[in-house]
This record gives structure tokens, C-alpha cells and sequence, in this order.
């Protein structure tokens, strides 16, 4: 048991030193076609670093990554990933943010808990909950950005109410 949480926590390590290198690299970057930001609530259901990339010049079109993690008693990792698509308000900077993802977690989301054991025995198996969002987002002229989002959770429970609040740089 002690050896699984030990690779766990290397997987953890490895891949958010990989996001903070491509953070990084990417500061020369002037097209500003890419962000990270940490996210509370939202995506990675309760705290999630996560990288997003432009998928197409032409367009608004995002994908992003993360990794995070979820828990009550006893914290599990996220890997949210999905699509969004930034609709400009007027000339400004700020966007109506909307998409569609998908979270895997080894937690199972119930009512804002993890139902670690049904009748007594353990869970198994893994849970992949369907997460799409609207929400208001803002880049501000220092290349920060910051996010306010509705985020429902659908599982094989049903839909949870949830939202999401993020703060990150763009480069």
C-alpha cells in the first residue's frame, strides 16, 4: 500500500513540474496562445493546476489539462481535461467562457463527498464525470486571467450543482 502512494505521489510531481516547465518555456511566447491557472471547485472538483492550449489559430477554440485533486478524509487525484470556446464581449478583455470536459478520478462523486464504501466493501474501479461550464473570464492587461464559472458535475448519480473559480497567467 505504502509503494502505490509513493508512485502516486511521483506521477503527481512529475506532471505538475511538467506544467510549470512549459509555463516557463512558453513566457517568450508573444501570441499569447496558452495559459495555466490553478482552479478551486470547477474541473478538477476541488483544486487542479491545469495548462491550456489554442487548438486552432483561426478561432477561440481551447483544450486544457490538469491534474488535482478531490477528497474529504482522504485525498484523491483528478485529471480533468476538455475543450472550451472564449466568445469576446465587445473590444474588451473579457469572454463568456464555455465548454465541456471530462474529470477521472478514483473517487466516486457523490453530493460533494466520496463514497468510499458501499455495504461495507471497498470501491474498485475508477469514475469519469462529465463537467461542461459557462462562465465569465477576464485577461487583464498584466497577462493575468481570472475565471468565475458554473460547473455541474454528471455522474452515474446524476447532476451536482458546482462552480469554479480560476486564476492564472497567459502567455
Amino acid at each position: 500500500m505504502q509503494q502505490k502512494n509513493l508512485s502516486r505521489q511521483k506521477i503527481l510531481f512529475c506532471l505538475l513540474t511538467s506544467i510549470v516547465s512549459i509555463c516557463a518555456y512558453g513566457q517568450r511566447n508573444k501570441n499569447y496562445t496558452n495559459a495555466t491557472y490553478l482552479e478551486i471547485g470547477g474541473n478538477g472538483l476541488m483544486a487542479s493546476v491545469h495548462y491550456e492550449r489554442q487548438l486552432f489559430k483561426s478561432t477561440k477554440i481551447y483544450g486544457h489539462i490538469g491534474v488535482g485533486i478531490y477528497g474529504a478524509k482522504q485525498l484523491r487525484p483528478t485529471i480533468p481535461f476538455g475543450v472550451n470556446y472564449l466568445l469576446p464581449i465587445d473590444k474588451s478583455k473579457s469572454f463568456i467562457d464555455f465548454g465541456a470536459g471530462v474529470t477521472y478520478t478514483k473517487a466516486d462523486v457523490k453530493l460533494y463527498i466520496i463514497v468510499d464504501r458501499i455495504n461495507n466493501n471497498p470501491v474498485q474501479y475508477s469514475y469519469f464525470n462529465f463537467i461542461p461550464h459557462i462562465g465569465f473570464r477576464h485577461h487583464s492587461s498584466k497577462n493575468f486571467m481570472y475565471k468565475l464559472s458554473i460547473t455541474p458535475v454528471f455522474n452515474h448519480y446524476d447532476g451536482i450543482p458546482f462552480i469554479g473559480l480560476s486564476f492564472g497567467k497567459i502567455f
